[in-house]
């Protein structure tokens, strides 16, 4: 349930960095994962889908197995 009290500034900061910090932890367990790890095809895919979301990735491209 949604708070009613006004968040201030630096705490709607610190929301908006946990969020791109949990983006980026799950996006890392993707790339890491042993059973099914991300593919260069897979994130193509993620960035044309859903590009502000996955666009920031797009320099692991050529990092990324085929």
């Amino acid at each position: 349930m949604a708070s009613l009290i006004p968040q201030t500034q630096l705490q709607m900061f610190w929301a908006a960095h946990r969020r791109v910090a949990d983006a980026n932890i799950a996006f890392m367990e993707m790339v890491t994962c042993k059973e099914n790890p991300l593919t260069r095809r897979d994130l193509e895919g993620l960035i044309r889908r859903n590009p502000k979301r996955y666009s920031r990735f797009a320099h692991w491209l050529d990092k990324l197995p085929d």
